[in-house]
């Protein structure tokens, strides 16, 4: 991945297509409202379905989120597979980012190409499946619709032996600790 470009880009208000730690993702900054409309347009995204949010490290939750339960380190530590922690109030992020109950959805990339990324940026990625909300779910670059293509000021391609896989699973965690499952 080259790093610099995509950090050019995020950094000038433009979408990125790169390999996440899951999926081809669809990203930008997180913190740019135009940013995170402009995603959702090209995806098809319903306002009222929040968005994920990757970060590099679990020492940076509190920045984005109100009250971070101490359930939430366990689980991102222990998860085997990539997780995404779905908490109850976020901040310092664009309003449109956020679920309609103000809730924020973060993933702590752990490893992977776009784990470089995130780090250097410094600051929140929104980021989604590169595909139309309902589609399939593109396991090539050339899979990739010409719209979301169009729409993205960089393609960052594949490092070697990087493939596809599926999305995060996905937890709801309450105030309380209390816990569920949304896509296992």
């Amino acid at each position: 991945m080259n790093i610099k470009i995509a950090l050019q880009a995020l950094r000038n208000g433009h979408l990125i297509i790169h390999p996440t730690d899951t999926v081809w993702g669809l990203s930008g900054d997180a913190t740019r409202p135009e940013v995170v409309e402009f995603l959702r347009n090209t995806c098809q995204i319903p306002d009222q379905q929040g968005l994920i949010t990757l970060l590099w490290d679990t020492s940076v939750l509190d920045r984005y989120v109100v009250k971070v339960p101490e359930l939430a380190y366990d689980l991102i530590e222990y998860a085997e597979d990539p997780l995404t922690v779905v908490f109850p109030k976020g901040k310092n992020v664009a309003e449109n980012l956020l679920g309609p109950d103000g809730s924020i959805a973060i993933r702590i990339v752990k490893s992977g190409p776009v784990l470089d990324l995130v780090q250097s940026f410094g600051r929140p990625i929104v980021s989604t499946i590169a595909a139309v909300s309902g589609q399939p779910l593109p396991k090539k670059l050339e899979e990739l619709s010409s719209d979301i293509r169009q729409a993205a000021q960089e393609t960052i391609p594949a490092p070697a032996g990087w493939a596809s896989g599926k999305p995060s699973r996905i937890v709801r965690l309450g105030v309380g600790g209390e816990f569920e499952f949304i896509r296992k």
